[in-house]
């Protein structure tokens, strides 16, 4: 008898998770500034499996290629962002971010591309800043011998 009462439990348990997301993963902004923000602050945090939840299948393989350098070459460090200005122009289903951040005490521009898929803004690297990843490799050999 005690048995059944346990096995009641954990599958109505179960069950409640599978209807509320037990995961506890935190809701996602609907404005492309808002996505922007939440997803550099996971970059810089090294939370990828978050920052994955706010990219398309692009963003998602260019985050893949850089938690593997970082895992890679034992990197560890998180970075802030301060972002002193976005605007974002909204054209339907596509939209860029045109930042000012700052990292370090430097300043410097930076633009952000999304695309709307499923009623979510998601983060878009585009094709080819993928295919120049080679450059990206180089630097982070060189920030691995520091």
């Amino acid at each position: 008898m005690k048995r059944d009462h346990l096995l009641f439990f954990f599958f109505s348990w179960l069950i409640i998770c599978t209807f509320t997301n037990c995961q506890n993963d935190p809701p996602l902004p609907k404005e492309p500034a808002a996505v922007v923000e939440q997803w550099q602050v996971w970059i810089n945090k090294n939370n990828f499996e978050q920052a994955r939840r706010l990219s398309t299948e692009n963003t998602k393989e260019w985050i893949d290629w850089v938690n593997q350098v970082l895992n890679e070459g034992n990197i560890t460090e998180e970075t802030t962002s301060i972002f002193r200005n976005i605007d974002c122009k909204v054209d339907g289903d596509d939209a860029t971010c045109f930042c000012q951040i700052e990292e370090v005490g430097e300043t410097f521009a930076d633009t952000f591309f999304l695309i709307k898929e499923k009623n979510q803004w998601l983060i878009n690297i585009p094709e080819t800043e993928l295919e120049s990843s080679g450059t990206l490799d180089s630097l982070f050999q060189i920030l691995q011998e520091e």
